[in-house]
């Protein structure tokens, strides 16, 4: 219990030094009389270990004390806030690529003032354009304003930052590339054995399924849709997400049982190389380094031949990581840990043997027993969790989830089998992407479970509730009542035998039974998205921006246009189609604008691409040139598309083409919105017609040429603006159904009130209102499904 006590010391004297905010050189003088004080009772024991508690704790002031900057001409924050400066450094770690940006953490070493270059040290986070691609590695000369990081009302994103080492922010940069391939090579070689890991992933498992396992292996949390995400965090399941001591203890036990096989005496060293080499991989978060340190410890004291004692462990990673960094005492990350930890090791045996002797009472026989101590291991892993971490949530995110106990309670028996499952899969897809592919159907149907629960619970009324920031007053209180509580009945707490014993008795049996109902999931599962023999068309809720998605009754599928962001894209196409289809027949670009065609790359990179149809003028940008590359790198064959062309889709089903015109292009830009290709699907007597951006005068024309527009549906131009859906456009196409794509509360005013008067008399449907909205007609009949 020493090192306990030394750590609480510890961490007291770095929170008092940053209420206080002592000079170091007042500290130094203080720390000789607690110093004098142990040598002068160092075989007293309790005097002994108050002094070397007094001298720790003003080691711990000390500590902190250093991590106050102070910013000098040779520091790059010294440069904030004063105009536009030219800096070149390399991409320090790995880019955190999002849907429309790149953050790219720069190690600056030359900055340009005054028109000479000097030498500076610090790292700042540039926002840059999602394409090109940076890599770690690159050399890089930017040119931009740098800024000093801001702080919010309820968040210091400057603290924040600073916990990184990280003082000053640019954006809108404009970038050079100089070299590539200057990093250092072993996180060179590990950042791009994870690039091809998350690509794996992403072979091998649709979305939201792929984004979910990237985050929960490979802790990439990034991809994964803003509404899936806030399904996890009102229901207080986010936490599954985060890797997080499960992952360390899994790959802790994998790398010993290995280590001891075929090292023997070395297994301790390989084992906690590999627990090393994971936490760099995925980020090196405070909880994931928390949870490494632990694990490391454990192997060491077991290789050793010594009993691992869980607090003083807990401890001693706390000491190490505010020995290296004292600002991660104030990580979120690093605090929900920690008290989630101590509240297991200080109170799961307690609360597991008092809650499995309740349930006991009420089953007969063993069996019923084990049982109970089987589900009982989950919930009181859940309860003990679930309150010890409840006023941080509380305290920091201003939310309280009134759900959090049963959702946790339901998924979390899943999540074994992700880890497991989803681990086996990826490394497999790593050798034989087929053979991973395969495995990682399994895996998919542990995240689909995990899914199909989280997501309607936090639809649930009162799920999670908005609430005000409690005191620290408040906060201390409530853990001096939990823990002082717990502990005046927890005397006489006998030991219980480990889980893993329970679980031994019948294990053939049970992972016979595990294997035949995956397989019979599975069967039904593909079994029930086979095409059904109607026509599907699909309008994604995917913002401010058009992505839609056709199913014909012959299974033919083709997406028109992909929308403003990737991830809601794969989301919405990953729920759409079967789990184990990985193949669009046709995508469709009707014109190059981002709200239409951003989320298309990276659908490029997912799935094998039969055909693209788009009107053929070029884009000088970025992302068109990004296009370009993935089309050409995976030979997609290409139609430039002109009015008067008509495509079989089978079954029956034609796609007309009725705009752009020769006229048209003549004289157009590739953005502009008339050059929008305009598509007349047409099944038996149901059509439906998907009209792009094309403003009045595209419109205009096509009624004078007097070509078929009259439609079943109607998407209507351009998110419903006011300069297209005129009058007389509408009532030559007499739509029953009219369906506009577009953002909730946009910047734009979309869809504009002249429109929505115009279209009056017809059944309206928007995705700001309705979700995704599904027309599924026999050729005949018309069926309308939302999501909301």
């Amino acid at each position: 219990m020493t090192l306990v006590y030394l750590g609480c010391a510890w961490l007291a004297g770095i929170a008092l030094a940053s209420l206080l905010r002592p000079p170091p050189g007042l500290l130094w003088p203080l720390a000789f009389p607690p110093l004098a004080g142990l040598l002068l009772w160092r075989r007293d024991p309790q005097p002994r270990l108050l002094n070397a508690c007094l001298l720790t704790l003003i080691l711990g002031a000390l500590r902190f004390s250093t991590t106050v900057p102070h910013f000098d001409e040779s520091s790059l924050a010294f440069y904030n806030d004063k105009g536009s400066v030219t800096l070149q450094g390399l991409v320090a770690g790995e880019p955190d690529v999002r849907d429309r940006w790149t953050n790219l953490r720069v190690a600056a070493r030359r900055l340009k003032a005054d028109g000479e270059w000097i030498e500076v040290r610090g790292t700042v986070l540039v926002r840059a354009p999602r394409y090109p691609a940076y890599n770690y590695g690159d050399e890089l000369e930017i040119e931009g304003s740098l800024e000093t990081p801001p702080e919010f009302s309820d968040f210091s994103y400057r603290d924040y930052l600073a916990r990184q080492g990280v003082y000053s922010l640019l954006r809108r940069p404009r970038i050079t590339l100089l070299a590539r391939g200057r990093g250092n090579p072993f996180y060179a070689a590990l950042y791009a054995l994870k690039g091809r890991a998350q690509a794996v992933i992403a072979a091998i498992l649709p979305e939201p399924q792929a984004s979910l396992l990237t985050g929960i292996l490979l802790g990439v949390e990034r991809g994964i849709p803003a509404d899936v995400m806030e399904a996890f965090n009102a229901t207080s399941t986010s936490h599954v997400i985060a890797i997080s001591g499960f992952n360390i203890s899994l790959l802790a036990g994998i790398l010993s049982r290995v280590g001891r096989r075929l090292l023997e005496r070395r297994s301790a060293i390989f084992a906690v190389a590999g627990i090393v080499v994971y936490t760099i991989l995925v980020g090196a978060y405070a909880a994931v380094v928390r949870a490494a340190i632990m694990g490391c410890l454990y192997i060491i004291a077991t290789h050793y031949g010594r009993r691992g004692d869980a607090l003083t462990s807990l401890v001693a990673a706390a000491m190490l990581m505010t020995l290296a960094q004292p600002l991660v005492l104030w990580d979120v990350g690093f605090q929900l840990s920690f008290a989630a930890t101590l509240g297991l090791i200080l109170h799961t045996p307690f609360v597991h043997q008092g809650l499995t002797r309740l349930l006991a009472r009420g089953m007969g026989g063993e069996r019923a027993q084990q049982m109970a101590r089987l589900l009982n291991e989950v919930f009181t892993v859940t309860l003990v969790a679930q309150f010890m971490t409840l006023p941080i949530i509380v305290y920091h995110f201003r939310r309280l989830s009134l759900i959090g106990l049963p959702a946790n309670f339901l998924i979390l028996p899943a999540q074994p089998g992700v880890m497991i499952w989803g681990g086996l899969a990826t490394l497999l897809g790593l050798i034989i992407l087929p053979l991973g592919r395969i495995v990682g159907w399994v895996a998919w149907l542990f995240l689909t479970y995990t899914l199909k629960v989280v997501e309607p619970m936090a639809q649930v009324p009162y799920a999670s509730l908005e609430v005000g920031r409690p005191g620290l007053t408040l906060v201390g209180l409530y853990y001096g009542l939990l823990v002082g509580g717990l502990a005046l009945i927890q005397r006489g707490m006998m030991p219980l035998r480990a889980m893993g014993r329970r679980l031994a008795r019948g294990l053939p049996t049970k992972a016979a039974l595990l294997a035949l109902t995956s397989i019979a999931l599975l069967v039904w599962s593909a079994a029930l998205t086979t095409p059904d023999g109607r026509l599907h068309v699909v309008f994604f809720d995917v913002g401010q921006g058009d992505a839609i998605f056709i199913e014909t009754p012959g299974g033919h599928q083709v997406l028109v246009d992909g929308g403003p962001d990737p991830s809601a894209l794969l989301d919405r196409l990953g729920r759409a189609m079967p789990f184990w289809d990985r193949s669009l027949d046709l995508v469709v670009v009707t014109h190059p604008d981002a709200d239409h065609f951003a989320g298309l790359v990276p659908a490029l990179e997912r799935y094998r691409v039969g055909q693209v149809l788009e009107p053929g003028l070029s884009d000088d940008t970025a992302l068109y040139r990004q296009w370009r590359e993935t089309i050409e790198a995976r030979r997609i064959p290409v139609v430039h598309a002109r009015a008067g062309m008509r495509l079989n889709l089978g079954h029956g089903v034609w796609a007309e083409v009725l705009n752009p015109t020769e006229e048209v292009l003549a004289d157009a830009r590739a953005t502009d919105n008339n050059v929008s290709i305009v598509l007349r699907l047409v099944w038996g007597k149901a059509s439906v017609l998907l009209t792009g951006d094309i403003e009045a005068e595209v419109e205009e024309r096509l009624v004078a040429s007097g070509v078929p527009l009259h439609a079943t549906v109607l998407k209507v131009s351009h998110h419903g603006s006011g300069y297209s859906t005129t009058r007389p456009f509408v009532e030559a196409v007499a739509p029953q159904i009219a369906v506009i794509q577009v953002g909730a509360d946009n910047r734009f005013g979309h869809p504009a009130p002249e429109v929505l008067e115009r279209l009056s008399g017809t059944k309206l449907f928007r995705t700001d209102q309705h979700g995704t909205i599904e027309v599924v007609t026999d050729g005949e009949r018309c069926w309308i499904r939302t999501s909301k």
